[in-house]
């Protein structure tokens, strides 16, 4: 039997073999493991093998129990700065007023708090009044450093708040037009700001972004600002771009699909923008 088996052994892994003697991975993976298995073993020969297993299990389970319970498991290893930062965005740009909720950015991107109404309103307006009031110009600015998320919940509390001094700031963010959606919160505190230097910015970026028709940024909400800006000094910035046949309704006309085009409509967006800002009006800051 020795003998007959031998020459079989020798067939299946040969670079000569026969045709029908096939090369068979199950019989390399078991040879490998079997010698991987004896280099281990190797180690602890007091102990043996069934010993070096059952150690190895306890130790891979206990490394992965403790690393669970660990904050490295859920928050990778960062610099001060930016635990900092991803404190700030877990503070105030997640917390949900309820279970549909995505997050606190998520009601200001799509106006829905506007229908809020009794526990949801309060659980969403509460906290964002009292944040709007004590979050600090360090947390702003970390929130500014970050994605479209994180700066677009900034410049809301920036505009509640009336933080005038990050006016230049936020004309800057909004002119580069770096990130997607964040221009809303942009437009939303210079709206709320309403003066001369405002609308300069409204119009400087009306001026640098209508007549790139081949970018759908955030020109629409712009123009509501800028309308809205004028409404409350009695001025006419936006005037140019507004009139028929102006900057405005070319690019409306080249951008948005045609059933679309009334919804982009000046007097539209100026509607928008004084509901937000009469909403936000309308708010008294909590105790």
């Amino acid at each position: 039997m020795i003998t007959d088996q031998t020459p079989r052994r020798r067939r299946s892994f040969s670079a000569v073999s026969a045709p029908h003697d096939r090369f068979r991975p199950a019989t390399v993976f078991t040879a490998l493991f079997t010698a991987l298995f004896a280099a281990l073993t190797a180690f602890t020969p007091s102990r043996g093998p069934a010993a070096w297993i059952y150690a190895s299990g306890m130790v891979e389970r206990r490394w992965r129990r403790e690393l669970r319970g660990s904050r490295v498991w859920r928050v990778p290893v960062m610099t001060p700065e930016e635990a900092a930062r991803w404190n700030a965005v877990k503070r105030y740009v997640q917390p949900r007023a309820d279970r549909r909720s995505i997050g606190r950015y998520g009601e200001l991107l799509s106006g829905r708090f506007l229908r809020f109404e009794g526990a949801t309103r309060r659980r969403f307006l509460h906290p964002l009044l009292a944040d709007a009031a004590s979050i600090t110009d360090a947390d702003l600015d970390a929130l500014l450093f970050e994605g479209w998320r994180p700066r677009l919940t900034a410049a809301w509390l920036i505009g509640i708040s009336r933080r005038t001094s990050y006016r230049p700031c936020l004309g800057e963010l909004l002119l580069a037009s770096e990130t997607v959606y964040a221009g809303l919160g942009y437009c939303f505190a210079l709206a709320r700001f309403g003066t001369h230097e405002d609308a300069e910015i409204l119009a400087a970026y009306l001026n640098r972004y209508l007549p790139r028709t081949d970018l759908r940024y955030d020109q629409p909400v712009a123009m509501g600002a800028l309308l809205y800006v004028d409404s409350r000094l009695g001025t006419a910035h936006a005037a140019p771009f507004a009139a028929p046949g102006g900057p405005y309704h070319r690019w409306v006309d080249t951008v948005v699909h045609e059933s679309d085009r009334p919804a982009y409509a000046p007097d539209r967006e100026l509607t928008g923008m004084t509901r937000l800002c009469d909403f936000a009006d309308g708010w008294t800051t909590p105790d």
